[in-house]
């Protein structure tokens, strides 16, 4: 819990919209595939075991694998370690309802001796995490996708994060925006 509680401090202190530099490794979507995330982690690391260049994870760190809770815990633990190394977007799937509606939850009280406290730290700490990261000025990085209220990177620093994702919005939009097909897509070459 302490591990958790630590983590949110520092999430809590940094922008929506975080500034990052090259070079960088962008890591899309994990999904509780914690042997997945290991391997990454091995094409980044020296032979003492310590971080050769930064790393960006886009978000859904859970639902869907066995290891959600584990995955979670190591890119914390990482993050208190390493913090200006790694950096954690959040994704769709950091909501209570994508976690009540997956595995998430269930994973947390299965292997938490079922503490409600513990699932409700995770929560709090997911509401913290940054939306997006713009890097050298060059890439504009999220889970989802561009809102048509962005007009500007510097939009983004004006959502509120600190919340369950709304069901629609400039928030869900940048958590959620899949792709869908155009009503007049004849029109467009996609």
């Amino acid at each position: 819990m302490e591990l958790i509680k630590n983590v949110t401090k520092i999430l809590r202190a940094e922008p929506n919209l975080l500034h990052l530099k090259e070079p960088i490794v962008v890591v899309g979507d994990i999904h509780g595939q914690y042997f997945d995330l290991i391997h990454m982690f091995e094409k980044v690391i020296d032979k003492r075991g310590l971080m050769t260049t930064n790393m960006l994870f886009l978000g859904d760190y859970v639902d869907r694998g066995d290891f959600s809770l584990e995955v979670v815990v190591y890119l914390y633990a990482l993050k208190l370690r390493y913090p200006k190394s790694i950096s954690l977007l959040r994704g769709n799937h950091e909501s209570r309802a994508m976690a009540e509606h997956f595995t998430f939850r269930q994973e947390v009280m299965n292997k938490c001796d079922r503490d409600e406290d513990v699932y409700e730290l995770f929560m709090e700490s997911f509401d913290a995490l940054p939306i997006a990261a713009d890097i050298n000025e060059d890439y504009l990085c999220m889970h989802g996708g561009i809102s048509q209220e962005l007009k500007e990177s510097s939009d983004i620093d004006t959502i509120d994060r600190f919340m369950e994702p709304p069901l629609e919005g400039f928030l869900c939009d940048i958590l959620w925006s899949d792709p869908c097909k155009d009503q007049d897509s004849r029109k467009h070459k996609w």
